[in-house]
């Protein structure tokens, strides 16, 4: 049994999104009353509105961020995981976090919970530690 088509096109959808940055899509595919928790933070956002402004903080720190889908994994139902590699580079200050031209590359796995074709859950898993010591690292230099 593989994933439902709709779920699978949904998924394949909300990266698409990511990767161009249209928040206002990104909005679209979650119900209105949706949650979505970056696991590591464990601070999660409820609502659409809530989640796409979410989306659009990050993107004002990592402007270029970019979503590489490597996987997409079979669950129970319309529950979808994707696996990716997310990179960009910090260019406005993130909290105490002065941009000096960070580059990030983080693995995370993304479950998403679909429910009569809108996102009714999305669960976001990836590496606080790996995150912040790239913060961390001023230059190319610094990291070799």
């Amino acid at each position: 049994m593989g994933i439902p088509v709709e779920s699978a096109s949904i998924a394949e959808q909300l990266f698409a999104a990511y990767n161009d940055h249209q928040l206002d899509i990104v909005s679209q595919h979650y119900a209105d009353d949706a949650s979505h928790e970056d696991v590591a933070h464990g601070r999660p956002k409820i609502g659409a509105a809530a989640i796409a402004d979410g989306l659009r903080k990050f993107l004002g720190w990592f402007p270029d961020a970019a979503w590489e889908v490597t996987s997409r994994i079979v669950g129970q139902g319309d529950e979808v995981a994707v696996a990716y590699t997310l990179t960009g580079t910090l260019k406005t200050q993130m909290g105490p976090v002065t941009p000096r031209g960070q580059r990030i590359s983080l693995r995370g796995i993304q479950v998403l919970k679909i429910t009569n074709g809108k996102i009714q859950r999305s669960e976001d898993y990836w590496d606080a530690t790996t995150f912040h010591k790239q913060l961390n690292f001023n230059t190319q230099e610094e990291r070799s």
